[in-house]
């Protein structure tokens, strides 16, 4: 059986000095908490009360800065290059007891914004997260990246892997939508098929990562397949969990494991440790990892 707090301190001691670049959409996510009182009888829609009396709302930085912030306690350093704060706010009425979204509400001041030329060079890790919002969309890397496309309501079945199937990747990460619509078929990916079909599909990548929910998650580089089960830990929210398990998987994609089957425990770990908390609400830190990990030893 793998030693999780053994893979812990190695994923930790061979991350600590690398330089990383992080490329992406900041997201403003706002949470309002309310009450809901029912039903209008003439507009036939669900009302909703405010838990604070001035409607008072809690901020947090998502996307691109989420990722970034995450890695900060255990690189030497991460650069963060994305748009302005407040571009891109994702406004959301959660319950005031369970934290359940009843409706989420967007807003997009741009998408016209300029382009964005990375020199890899001085990097260790490239990691590019495009939400789909325009940022992302006149980029230009000179070298391999780590990458993730997000599909999201805004950008449902336009902003796919296959956007960047010219470009060289040293691995992309998907969850099991992005990779049904990547493939042009819903389908499980229950079977290693499936999954070599889905890396051999414009993707360009050297190595794949697809999370599955419940089901845990998938590595597949051509020749080495990995399947990592769910650490099913305490769950406030689910919402990043993707980009924790991303941020990490990108991580990890650099290092060199004495058994592959390893690749992704930290990132599984991390992302399970995120869903204990709303949304991006706390970043994943070295004790906190440690911590978590105590659950399942």
């Amino acid at each position: 059986m793998t030693n999780i707090k053994s893979e812990i301190e190695s994923f930790i001691h061979q991350v600590k000095d690398m330089k990383v670049c992080v490329i992406g959409e900041t997201i403003i996510d706002e949470f309002i908490e309310v009450e809901y009182e029912g039903q209008s009888m003439k507009s036939f829609c669900p009302v909703f009360r405010y838990t604070n009396a001035d409607g008072g709302k809690e901020q947090q930085l998502g996307g691109a800065a989420a990722i970034a912030k995450h890695l900060e306690d255990f690189v030497e350093k991460v650069d963060l290059v994305t748009n302005k704060k407040g571009e891109i706010v994702k406004t959301r009425l959660i319950d005031k007891d369970d934290k359940k979204k009843h409706v989420e509400i967007n807003k997009f001041d741009s998408r016209n914004f300029g382009e964005v030329e990375i020199d890899s060079a001085g990097y260790d890790v490239v990691i590019v997260a495009d939400f789909g919002h325009g940022f992302c969309d006149k980029l230009k890397v000179n070298g391999k990246f780590h990458f993730m496309t997000q599909t999201n309501s805004n950008n449902f079945g336009y902003n796919r892997m296959s956007k960047w199937k010219d470009w060289e990747k040293k691995s992309a990460c998907m969850d099991l939508r992005e990779a049904s619509l990547q493939v042009n078929s819903k389908t499980d990916f229950s079977e290693r098929t499936a999954i070599a079909n889905l890396y051999n599909y414009e993707l360009q990548a050297d190595k794949l990562f697809l999370t599955l929910g419940a089901r845990g998650s998938v590595y597949f580089d051509g020749k080495n397949y990995v399947h990592q089960r769910v650490f099913k830990g305490p769950v406030m929210d689910t919402i990043g969990a993707g980009d924790t398990f991303y941020a990490f998987a990108a991580l990890g994609a650099e290092l060199n494991y004495k058994e592959i089957d390893n690749v992704m425990l930290v990132p599984s770990l991390a992302a399970s440790l995120s869903c204990t908390w709303l949304c991006n609400q706390e970043e994943v830190t070295k004790e906190k990892l440690k911590a978590h990990a105590d659950r399942f030893v």
